[in-house]
């Protein structure tokens, strides 16, 4: 049969590439990633502008030997294609099974370039060991999986309303594990998460369970009647695994875990409720930051959970409005002789003039994704304030601060390079701070975007110097333009003589590491006093010299600190 009809290939080609449901990688001669379809970020996780750019060794598992791929390319360069089973890791560290399909293609010009096609084996490979997933096992710790943990739910929760039994769903995460997959290798991590899996198998009896549901978050599923406190005993086994450090290949490795426990029927009606419940419980202990603690769900968090909810809609809609607003804050020279530059500092006003904290939608807005529209935002209104600012003959220093999720979820450098053209704001006068927590992550992924940022003219600089958890050697591999302490150093230096060595000894530090060093929350004299007067390089942001203003009020401040003219 033959179908006539009419179609522009291009756009065909541009449609199947987005609407098929096998990932799809396109790489060039040397295995660089040159393009990735939507299907590939859903599979892997990884974004196009994550994998573009990298090696698709970023998936690989470990579960294979080197023999292995020698065999894969060895069948591509005789053949042109290979075609088998793989087992690969996505970004959260899941190991899963896919069938994978590579082709050698030539361009017009002769090119070589690899198309590989792959789809992901893992749901089909559990209903066809499982029926219904019933029996299906995580292939790395053995324990079952999310599908199982589901049905035991679900049975548990029939008997418990059948005998008056109450039901405990425990959910937990283990913070901050892509440090030790990072730090460590994913080998290692990998029988992290077996030892973890063996001590918890050993916690629960014949009619309870544990599951491995996440790349590093398990569940248990805990019957109890009304004369047992079982639920509790087992979250009191749960912290005592991680009580001591688990030694792994020669290492001391510290973990702790954000738990959240939900309970039938006083908590939820079903298990669908109960997997909610539980997990607005671990992520209160999460936000927190009770390392090692746990929350039994309450009303107060389902209420939390719709406040914020509402508050992320009406964020969204907030973009669209124009409801956002940037004061500055100078950044003066010690003395007060001279303001130096401003940080912009973004502010949410709704239409019923209710003010929102920064301290409340800025982390929401890097929980939702919002960070990234409102990161650039932020940037393009404070160079183009800038600009407008140099034309009345104002030239002061930018610094605005950059988000991790701006770093990992955006192309930032692309965009710091689009909003310097289209404003017309001078580079050398923009500085990014870059928050110290964010160099936790001492691979060259970080120092790349850095270098190309630095090419285009602009510094970067740290936040919250002395309060996180990066690297020296990071710091001391990379020429960073400025320092901002942060202001818990400033805080007690009227009072406590301790806290004014210590604050001394990190000004020293920062003096010693960086050009330009700002020392920020300063709001009396008292303070200023404490740090040293003498030491005129240091660049002072707080109230002692000026509130945040509005942009139409900067031009009247920077002409108080200038000496009359006699």
């Amino acid at each position: 049969m033959t179908l006539n009809f009419s179609v522009d290939r291009d756009s065909l080609v541009e449609a199947v590439w987005d609407e098929i449901t096998e990932g799809i990688t396109l790489t060039d001669r040397s295995g660089t990633i040159l393009a990735v379809n939507r299907a590939f970020s859903a599979i892997t996780g990884y974004g196009a502008s994550e994998a573009v750019g990298r090696n698709p060794r970023i998936l690989k598992s470990q579960h294979h030997d080197d023999f292995f791929y020698r065999d894969m390319w060895r069948s591509i360069k005789d053949e042109g294609r290979w075609e088998g089973e793989i087992w690969n890791r996505r970004k959260d560290g899941e190991i899963y099974p896919e069938w994978l399909s590579i082709k050698r293609l030539y361009g017009s010009d002769g090119s070589v370039y690899y198309m590989a096609v792959f789809s992901d084996l893992s749901r089909m490979k559990s209903m066809k060991e499982g029926k219904s997933f019933h029996g299906a096992k995580d292939i790395l710790t053995g324990l079952p999986d999310r599908f199982v943990l589901m049905e035991r739910l679900s049975s548990s929760l029939v008997r418990g309303k059948r005998q008056g039994e109450s039901v405990g769903l425990i959910v937990l995460n283990l913070n901050r594990f892509k440090d030790v997959n990072d730090g460590f290798g994913y080998l290692v991590g990998d029988k992290v998460l077996r030892h973890i899996g063996d001590r918890f198998r050993s916690i629960v009896n014949d009619h309870e369970m544990v599951a491995r549901v996440g790349s590093d978050e398990f569940a248990f599923v805990i019957p109890q009647n009304g004369r047992s406190d079982r639920i509790r005993t087992v979250l009191r086994s749960i912290g005592e695994v991680f009580q001591r450090p688990i030694s792994i290949s020669d290492a001391e490795l510290n973990i702790s875990v954000s738990v959240g426990v939900s309970v039938f029927p006083d908590d939820a009606a079903n298990g669908d409720e109960m997997i909610r419940n539980a997990g607005l419980a671990m992520h209160r202990v999460k936000r927190e930051a009770l390392l090692g603690g746990y929350a039994l769900y309450n009303d107060e968090m389902d209420r939390d959970a719709r406040r914020r909810a509402a508050l992320e809609q009406e964020m969204r809609l907030a973009m669209d409005r124009g409801e956002f607003f940037l004061q500055y804050q100078p950044q003066v020279l010690m003395g007060g002789s001279e303001i130096v530059g401003v940080e912009a500092l973004v502010r949410w006003r709704k239409p019923d003039g209710e003010v929102v904290s920064p301290g409340e939608f800025i982390p929401l807005a890097e929980e939702t994704g919002i960070m990234v529209p409102l990161g650039r935002w932020i940037l393009g209104e404070a160079c183009r304030q800038g600009v407008l600012w140099e034309r009345a003959g104002f030239y002061l220093k930018m610094s605005v601060n950059v988000s991790p999720v701006q770093i990992y979820g955006d192309d930032l450098c692309e965009t710091v390079a689009s909003v310097l053209k289209e404003t017309g704001f001078s580079a050398e006068r923009l500085t990014l701070e870059i928050t110290e927590n964010t160099l936790k992550d001492n691979g060259g992924y970080l120092l790349d975007i850095f270098d190309r940022i630095k090419e285009l003219g602009v510094k970067v600089a740290i936040d919250d110097f002395g309060t996180g958890y990066s690297s020296f050697d990071f710091i001391r591999n990379f020429p960073f333009y400025g320092i901002k302490i942060d202001r818990s150093f400033v805080l007690d230096l009227e009072r406590s003589p301790r806290s004014a060595a210590v604050a001394n000894s990190v000004i020293a530090m920062a003096r010693n590491m960086a050009r330009a060093v700002v020392i920020e929350g300063v709001e009396t004299k008292s303070q200023l006093f404490h740090i040293g007067g003498e030491k005129t390089d240091l660049i002072i942001q707080g109230f002692v010299y000026s509130r945040p203003l509005n942009p139409e009020n900067l031009p009247e401040f920077v002409e108080s600190l200038r000496p009359p003219v006699s």
